[in-house]
C-alpha cells in the first residue's frame, strides 16, 4: 500500500487518486498531497537516522519507493546563529539564518526539484523540465542528469547566459521563448501536457512543493524541536511558502 492517500483540491476539497494530475477538474484549484501516515512516526524516527540528506524525512515525502529517490547527496544545511546581525536589529538574542546556499546547486530549489524529479522517475515519465530563469533550472537539470532523464528548460530568449549556464552544464536543453517568463511558463505547460513530460513547477507541482517543507523540518531538528517564534522568508514567486 502506498504512502499517498490522495491528491486533494485546496479550494473545493475534491479528492483524486495520486496520478499525473495537478489541477482540480471541478474548480481548477491546486492539488495537495494527502498522506497515509503511520501511527509510529515520531521525532525519534528521524533523529536516529544516519541519512543526512532531506530524504531522512522519507515517510512524509511523496515518493513511494526508495529505489526511485534521485539524490545529489547534499547534507543538512547549516543553521547559523547570527549574533552580530541580531544586535544590529535591536538586540535579537536568538536570530538564526538557514544557509541553503550550500546545497549541491547552491539554492533551496534542490529540495522541491529533487522530490519532483524522483516522482517523475517513479511515474516512468520520459523527460522532465521547468520554466525558470535561474536556480530552478540548475536544480532540475542536475537531478535529471543523475536520473538519466532528458531535461528541458523554458525561459525568455533574452535571458542572460550566465543564469542558464549551470543548467546547460548538466546537459539540459534550453528552449528559448520569444516573450516573457509567463510566455515560457505557458509553453512549458503545453509541451509538458502534450508529451507527458514532468514539468516540475507546473504539472508536477503537487509533488514539487512537498520538497520545500524539508527545510522547516531541518530547522526544527536543529533547534531541538522548538518551533521558532517568527520566520522571515525571502520570496520571488513565493514557492517556498507552499
Amino acid at each position: 500500500m502506498g504512502i499517498i492517500k490522495a491528491l486533494k483540491c485546496r479550494e473545493c476539497n475534491k479528492e483524486y487518486s495520486p496520478t499525473f494530475i495537478y489541477i482540480c477538474e471541478e474548480c481548477f484549484g491546486p492539488l495537495d498531497v494527502i498522506y497515509k501516515l503511520a501511527n509510529n512516526i515520531t521525532k525519534q524516527t528521524f533523529e536516529n537516522r544516519s541519512d543526512l540528506t532531506y530524504w531522512r524525512y522519507f515517510e512524509i515525502l511523496p515518493v513511494e519507493h526508495k529505489k526511485n529517490i534521485v539524490s545529489l547527496n547534499g547534507s543538512i544545511t547549516p543553521l547559523q546563529k547570527a549574533d552580530n546581525l541580531g544586535n544590529r536589529l535591536g538586540g535579537l538574542r536568538n536570530l538564526y539564518i538557514k544557509n541553503d546556499s550550500v546545497n549541491p546547486t547552491f539554492s533551496f530549489k534542490d529540495r522541491p526539484a529533487g522530490v519532483a524529479v524522483s516522482k517523475a522517475k517513479e511515474m516512468n515519465l520520459p523527460a522532465v523540465g521547468c520554466a525558470s530563469t535561474g536556480n530552478l533550472a540548475s536544480a532540475t537539470a542536475a537531478h535529471a542528469s543523475k536520473a538519466q532523464l532528458p531535461c528541458y528548460v523554458f525561459a525568455p530568449f533574452d535571458l542572460e547566459h550566465v543564469k542558464i549556464a549551470q543548467a546547460l552544464s548538466y546537459g539540459a536543453k534550453f528552449i528559448a521563448v520569444e516573450g516573457t517568463y509567463d510566455d515560457a511558463n505557458r509553453l512549458a505547460s503545453v509541451i509538458g501536457d502534450s508529451n507527458g513530460y514532468g514539468i516540475v513547477n507546473i504539472n508536477m507541482r503537487p509533488y514539487y512543493v512537498e520538497g520545500s517543507k524539508t527545510l522547516a523540518f531541518e530547522v526544527l531538528e536543529q533547534l531541538n524541536w522548538t518551533v521558532p517564534d517568527v520566520l522571515v522568508i525571502p520570496v520571488g514567486s513565493g514557492a517556498m511558502l507552499n
